[in-house]
């Protein structure tokens, strides 16, 4: 097997954790020209949401923004006709390789049972993304720092709407996002990681160890009665 190589690029913190995006080896220096985020989608129809890397003109600002998958596909492959959408073979959104992605009709949508847990856990993004070292400890609690949240209808929220927020796997390979509000199990101990099952929060746990605080509880203190 030939060497070769893969980007690895930091779109920031969304859905509860840090996420990043795969790209080939010929787009790395893209990252000269543009800036990246992560951005998420939830479905009108109440399927959950995706997460997708948005990609920035430096020189134009956020207003030129657009989806890195179909920016990619239009570089190498073409325009995208109105009918037409691209989409990540092997549904990992962030994986943005050109052979991942596919040009099909919109609407298109793969069978269920086309993309198996074990594939995805042989992709290459799996692979690469477990080389990333695990996010710093200001970013694991979210009273140390700032997490974007959306609602329901896919805008950026000031705060955690508990009734509306989804969030990824935090096992940092999987990129399962809840499909229901509320549906991943958390950490009893930090109650901040979320993961879609026990076999991820199990992989996880080796890492997650070393940061996992209880969450402390603020208890009201009551004033002593005067004397």
């Amino acid at each position: 097997m030939s060497d070769f190589k893969l980007g690895i690029v930091r779109l920031g913190r969304v859905a509860g954790k840090t996420k990043y995006t795969l790209i080939d080896e010929q787009d790395i220096p893209l990252v000269e020209n543009y800036a990246f985020e992560a951005r998420m989608e939830v479905d009108a129809d109440g399927n959950g949401a995706k997460i997708f890397a948005y990609a920035f003109d430096i020189g134009k600002g956020r207003w030129a923004g657009r989806p890195l998958h179909e920016l990619l596909w239009e570089k190498h492959r073409g325009g995208i006709a109105p009918s037409f959408q691209v989409i990540h073979i092997n549904s990992v959104t962030v994986d943005n390789r050109l052979d991942n992605l596919r040009l099909v009709p919109v609407g298109w949508t793969p069978k269920p049972e086309e993309i198996s847990s074990k594939q995805r856990e042989q992709s290459l993004y799996w692979l690469a993304i477990q080389q990333v070292p695990a996010d710093p400890l200001e970013e694991q609690y979210l009273e140390l720092s700032r997490t974007r949240y959306y609602n329901a209808n896919g805008e950026l929220v000031e705060e955690e709407e508990c009734s509306c927020t989804y969030y990824e796997c935090h096992y940092p390979p999987c990129s399962l996002i809840e499909r229901r509000l509320r549906e991943f199990n958390i950490c009893g101990r930090c109650q901040v990681a979320r993961y879609c099952g026990s076999q991820c929060q199990q992989r996880d746990w080796p890492a997650h160890k070393k940061q996992c605080r209880e969450r402390k509880r603020v208890l009201a203190l009551e004033s002593e009665p005067e004397r």
